[in-house]
């Protein structure tokens, strides 16, 4: 990954022979489809056997014998695939066939599903090796990694299980209380570094460049909150201190 275009907004390169790029979204992009959609988008591109099969019976079993690509092919019935029950229902390759046409800028996208490819401008045939190095440049682009499953330790009792499961739920809880969406980190970006950065300023930049300010917005705010405490005659402060953050963030 060339981190000097990935920072100054250019398109990654996938396929040179083919003239094929990724292109790096837009924030106005994201804006106009949506936060969800936007996920949605990405959803292919961090999916993982070990998240479709957790807690199968035979999950190592499943895991070994099907790559995530391969699982894009596998049918359950006619035209009907075991990933889109993944995808709330909707078809996976409609899915991965509207994130490719936006993250490739092509329409011309066709799926040879017994054969397990994928025919991309009519010319470039793209199978498992490629789909890997696209998952790698996509996730680059948008932040993300492969999606991350907490699995439950082996052998447990079932009261071992029942709090387990409750401890899950609790997590869960938490993390939709503590996220993080879109319109807070062009808030927190916005108005919480050393100068005001317009709105529409962030509307062009790409999804990396945010992310890559609001983490340096943070960044920083956190070594000068921990200077000034080094620097503070009283060091061992007890108190609590209401983060900035916790006064711009938006929210859902």
């Amino acid at each position: 990954m060339d981190k000097l275009k990935l920072l100054m907004g250019r398109p990654i390169l996938f396929d040179k022979i083919n003239e094929l790029y990724v292109r790096q979204p837009l924030i106005s992009d994201i804006v106009d489809i949506g936060e969800e959609g936007f996920n949605e988008l990405i959803l292919p591109f961090v999916i993982t056997s070990e998240a479709v099969f957790n807690g199968a019976e035979n999950e190592e079993e499943l895991i070994d014998k099907y790559s995530i690509y391969d699982l894009f092919f596998a049918e359950v019935e006619k035209d009907v695939f075991v990933l889109d029950r993944i995808f709330g229902g909707k078809s996976a390759l409609g899915v991965l066939k509207d994130s490719l046409s936006f993250f490739l800028q092509t329409d011309d996208i066709e799926f040879l599903v017994h054969r397990k490819k994928i025919v991309i401008n009519s010319n470039f045939l793209m199978d498992k090796e490629e789909y890997m190095e696209l998952r790698y440049i996509i996730q680059g682009v948008t932040g993300r990694q492969d999606m991350q499953v907490e699995k439950p330790p082996k052998n447990m009792t079932k009261r071992q299980k029942d709090i387990w499961t409750k401890l899950q739920k609790g997590r869960r809880r938490k993390a939709e209380k503590d996220a993080i969406y879109l319109q807070d980190l062009i808030n927190f970006t916005s108005f919480g570094g050393t100068a005001y950065i317009p709105l529409d300023q962030i509307d062009r930049m790409t999804y990396f460049q945010l992310s890559n300010a609001y983490k340096s917005v943070m960044g920083i705010d956190s070594f000068r909150i921990g200077m000034g405490y080094r620097l503070s005659y009283k060091f061992d402060v007890k108190e609590d201190i209401k983060h900035w953050t916790e006064s711009l963030k938006i929210g859902k």
